[in-house]
């Protein structure tokens, strides 16, 4: 994977300071407006200020720069949202994708960001449902046609109906499915899912992709593969945890990556796949069958950054 990672900014590390502001805010000589009620916080790092816009709320926004002559550079992250676990000996759902990099800002533009929603988990046996992306455009000053994005997961297979589904970072395979149903999903910008284990029905689903790491591989004896481990942003939290694979009978249910994605269930234990945390593109935890239903994907974020230098 590769992914572009800025310096320096601390938004909830112990240099940062947060200050609740008003919507308006000035930076590098200009205002900004926003739609979509961001949160709007100022942090200090290093000794520079920034405004920090964090846009949580799933569908469109837009930040507008103010009328002075100014183009300032602004430190982006975006996180596609996750996706939900397969049901039936299920996969981890894969996590979002990440796009970190810095981004110029010109004086009178209207960015418009999209935030990428998880995929809804399945009370029906069945893949995971994937999420959705994460973008904002313009992506550059002098090319305003062009759109960043951060991929949506990929769904988590299931026993004898799917594999793993592609996406940012892969859903994990069915467990239990000889051949092609166990393979974990490919990446498009994160890490592939896990493989299920392939010895019989009662084997566990793999984990999913993570932003940061592979899936883990489901085990024989039910137990699910663990998530693909999230990516650390400038701020020192953690983004896109993978979900866990489920156990089929008797195993052990499969651990979301990072403590942000969502566990494993399983029929034995009577546990539902868990939910990846919201606003970290976390995929959702695979589900056992029966009652066992599998967890929802997280949906996405973005966070602007933009120095401040009045």
């Amino acid at each position: 994977m590769s992914v572009s990672t800025p310096r320096g900014l601390g938004i909830n590390g112990s240099k940062s300071r947060m200050v609740p502001r008003a919507i308006a805010a000035s930076s590098g000589g200009a205002s900004f407006t926003t739609t979509g009620s961001p949160t709007v916080s100022v942090a200090v790092y290093g000794g520079v200020t920034y405004d920090v816009y964090a846009y949580t709320a799933v569908g469109t926004a837009t930040l507008v720069a103010g009328a002075a002559n100014r183009t300032v550079t602004a430190q982006v992250l975006l996180i596609g949202g996750g996706a939900s676990g397969g049901k039936y000996a299920g996969g981890g759902g894969g996590a979002g994708s990440v796009f970190a990099d810095v981004i110029s800002l010109k004086a009178g533009t209207t960015y418009t960001v999209v935030v990428g929603g998880g995929g809804t988990g399945r009370t029906t046996d069945g893949v995971g449902n994937v999420g959705t992306a994460t973008t904002i455009a313009p992506g550059y000053v002098s090319h305003p046609s062009v759109t960043k994005s951060a991929a949506g997961g990929g769904g988590g297979g299931a026993y004898g109906i799917g594999p793993g589904q592609g996406g940012g970072s892969g859903g994990g395979g069915a467990g239990g499915s000889a051949g092609a149903n166990a393979t974990g999903g490919t990446a498009s910008g994160g890490y592939n899912g896990g493989t299920g284990a392939s010895g019989g029905v009662n084997d566990g689903g793999g984990g999913g992709g993570g932003a940061g790491g592979v899936g883990g591989n489901g085990a024989t004896g039910a137990t699910g593969g663990a998530g693909g481990v999230g990516y650390t942003w400038i701020n020192a939290s953690t983004y896109g945890g993978g979900g866990g694979g489920a156990n089929a009978t008797v195993g052990t249910n499969g651990l979301g990556g990072s403590g942000i994605g969502g566990n494993g269930g399983g029929i034995f234990n009577g546990t539902s796949g868990a939910a990846g945390t919201t606003n970290t593109g976390s995929g959702g935890g695979g589900g056992g069958g029966g009652t066992s239903n599998s967890g929802a994907g997280g949906s996405g974020i973005v966070i602007i950054a933009i120095p401040r230098f009045v």
